[in-house]
């Protein structure tokens, strides 16, 4: 069984989780507990929301007090290290909010959401500005594609026209 670290519960945090394991993967959720505030939705996401919430899903869960610390991934997927328990390994993590040393991983640019097995939702969601969708289609990705590698390219090729360009504006 494949299995998934999302890190974050926010709403495209759970949503990727949630598709996840509905796809028969093993899904592990971090988060630091801080409390969310209501989500207003619209469009794309709204209609997502509706699919997602019609996902019948058994419940299992654990509550661990983990942080990551260190993210070192392989051809394979991803060692990911804790704060206080053996390091775990992922085929894939999914950073729903920034994490650890992520933004660090060798060849990741500013421009981009995947590298070497690891997500950064987070990225995408603040680029398109739709959480629930940049969510269902990662989901999806791994549902149609067999190579994570591919299926983060499929991702990212996918969602990025719907990025939204941000006009810089120079403060004096």
């Amino acid at each position: 069984m494949a299995t998934a670290l999302v890190v974050g519960t926010g709403i495209s945090g759970l949503a990727t989780a949630l598709r996840l394991a509905r796809s028969t993967w093993d899904v592990v959720v971090l988060d630091h507990g801080t409390h969310h505030e209501p989500v207003v939705l619209t469009g794309p996401d709204r209609h997502a929301a509706k699919r997602l919430a019609a996902l019948p899903l058994p419940l299992h869960y654990e509550t661990r007090h983990s942080k990551v610390t260190a993210l070192r991934p392989d051809r394979f997927g991803v060692t990911v290290a804790f704060n206080d328990h053996e390091d775990e390994w992922f085929d894939i993590v999914v950073c729903a909010q920034p994490c650890c040393e992520a933004e660090r991983l060798p060849g990741l640019c500013l421009e981009t959401w995947s590298r070497d097995h690891v997500a950064l939702l987070y990225r995408a969601v603040r680029d398109t500005g739709l959480p629930l969708s940049a969510a269902e289609l990662l989901a999806d990705a791994f549902d149609i594609h067999h190579d994570d590698i591919a299926a983060l390219a499929w991702w990212e090729t996918t969602l990025k026209p719907h990025a939204v360009r941000r006009a810089f504006t120079r403060v004096r």
